[in-house]
């Protein structure tokens, strides 16, 4: 069996390891525990697994594969760049309850959590994540670190770019781009295009802030 661990001891890596662990039967994976820059969180349990230290420990256990548990894209970002000069490989996590279609790709280290539906000819971006119930309609694209929140429905032909942050409930109408490392809020009505680098909230959204760069980003 594959070994893997998922980076990330908070609620979102709680969620992906019990994703893990539903899928363990048909990908022949082993949940060994969580990795955590967190020093406080060292040897500590989360779900019965161990906390086995930062991202360096895979320095020291090479072959052991690594599932996304952050939620916020630029630390996600930030880690998955840190993992590839550390040599880290990424698994993708896709629960046995959410709907892919055969046409869509779904690019390396995504995560997709129960009750998804990904439609025909869609794509999810690598190192991107769909949560509980999210919809990403026909031809619709997700790019990569995206972050799509619980029972999100992406109308088709929609365009998330890179990075941005879907809150929960958010609706869209097709064809509409939503930029790159923006965030919607949630509940939000998407039903035109949203610029990169801003704060979007409301019926119909609208930006309500703007940012400089991905650094900027603000916390949730």
């Amino acid at each position: 069996m594959t070994p893997v661990v998922v980076y990330g001891a908070g609620g979102m890596g709680r969620e992906v390891a019990e994703t893990i662990l539903a899928v363990n039967g048909g990908q022949d994976w082993s949940l060994m525990g969580f990795l955590d820059d967190d020093a406080g969180t060292h040897g500590t349990q989360v779900l019965g697994l161990p906390v086995l230290g930062p991202g360096e420990w895979i320095l020291d256990n090479p072959g052991v594969k690594l599932a996304l548990g952050i939620g916020h894209p630029h630390i996600r970002y930030k880690v998955v760049h840190k993992m590839r000069r550390l040599g880290g490989e990424w698994a993708t996590v896709i629960h046995p309850a959410a709907v892919v279609s055969p046409s869509a790709e779904v690019g390396q280290g995504c995560v997709v959590f129960a009750g998804c539906t990904v439609s025909t000819n869609a794509r999810l971006g690598a190192y991107s994540y769909l949560n509980y119930r999210a919809v990403v309609s026909h031809d619709a694209v997700v790019d990569d670190f995206a972050c799509i929140m619980a029972q999100v429905g992406l109308s088709g032909n929609v365009n998330v770019g890179e990075g941005s942050f879907i809150g929960v409930g958010t609706a869209t109408r097709q064809q509409v781009s939503i930029g790159e490392w923006s965030i919607v809020g949630a509940g939000a009505s998407v039903v035109r295009d949203i610029p990169s680098y801003c704060v979007a909230v409301g019926v119909p959204a609208a930006p309500i802030r703007s940012y400089a760069s991905r650094e900027d980003m603000p916390p949730f």
